[in-house]
């Protein structure tokens, strides 16, 4: 009986265990918070913001305080890294865990997230104008080779292999990247007008304004530099015969295309200088900010728009 007795009184000492374990992981998991917000903190304001989206990272995990913070701070170092796909991800993230809280706050979750979204457009852009760069070195090398003339093999054959690139080719990617950029475009503006930003200053109102009619200009020179969808040829009256391309045909094609190519110029050298705008937007309203080190009210940059 006495060796059964400390038997159960061994086993009652043990079942509490699992419940200590839990809670000094807890205890250190809440002291270890301000220590990795303040290192987190300080490795964004030297400018190492992957080393700061990593640290941040490991704030998620048993945050029982604001956890929208750890997201929010994690998908901002991001993107100021440059990898705006996990910047959208995490945003996102701390957008629905942010649903309770007050307006203000979803509202700076949500205008980081409108601006990666926007950044990433703006690097799509960037992909299909040098992939139309591209093709037009190529259309001048190939008609450089026809007519006998020096030419650069190697933008025809870039990898040496004998396979050559093909112009309609490289004018298909482009399309689809500025294809990607007025979906990215249209994406940033749509989150700008989510719940939670509408009790705002007159001077935020007009820089949110301002913020979507960028967009707009943004998705409608994405989608002019898309090609028009060819015009079916039996589209004409039934059983009449497709027209012959004559020298005359030829002729107002080639002032069509060249026009084109004048306004797709414009419009990528208007994009360019809209780029610039929102980069010296960024760091006046964005980059001068610190993000939240977790322990107070708010989570970040407020003033980026």
């Amino acid at each position: 009986m006495r060796t059964r007795r400390l038997r159960r009184r061994s086993l009652l000492l043990l079942l509490p265990l699992p419940l200590l374990v839990a809670a000094l992981v807890l205890g250190a998991k809440l002291v270890s918070l301000p220590v990795v917000a303040s290192y987190a903190s300080g490795r964004y304001d030297a400018g190492d913001y992957t080393d700061a989206a990593a640290s941040f990272g490991l704030q998620k995990t048993m945050n029982l305080v604001d956890p929208w913070k750890a997201w929010f701070n994690t998908g901002t170092a991001a993107h100021r890294a440059g990898d705006d796909t996990a910047a959208i991800s995490d945003l996102h993230r701390a957008y629905d865990l942010a649903e309770d809280e007050e307006p203000m706050v979803r509202c700076q979750v949500q205008v980081n997230l409108s601006i990666s979204y926007e950044t990433s457009g703006d690097y799509e852009t960037i992909m299909g104008e040098d992939l139309l760069a591209q093709k037009a070195a190529l259309e001048h090398a190939l008609a450089a080779r026809d007519a006998g003339e020096d030419y650069d093999q190697y933008v025809i054959d870039p990898y040496g292999t004998g396979e050559e690139l093909d112009p309609q080719d490289l004018q298909d990617e482009a399309s689809q990247w500025f294809s990607f950029a007025e979906r990215s475009f249209a994406t940033a503006e749509q989150v700008r007008g989510w719940p939670g930003c509408e009790e705002q200053t007159p001077e935020e109102k007009e820089q949110n304004e301002a913020s979507v009619q960028r967009l707009q200009d943004k998705q409608q020179r994405a989608k002019d530099a898309q090609p028009q969808e060819p015009q079916d040829p039996q589209g004409g009256s039934q059983g009449e015969e497709p027209p012959e391309n004559d020298q005359s045909d030829q002729s107002e094609q080639e002032r069509a295309e060249a026009e084109r190519q004048e306004k797709l110029q414009q419009q990528n050298s208007e994009a360019r200088d809209d780029e610039d705008q929102s980069r010296q937007e960024y760091q006046e309203y964005f980059g001068g900010e610190d993000p939240d080190d977790g322990s107070g009210d708010g989570g970040g940059s407020s003033k980026n728009w």
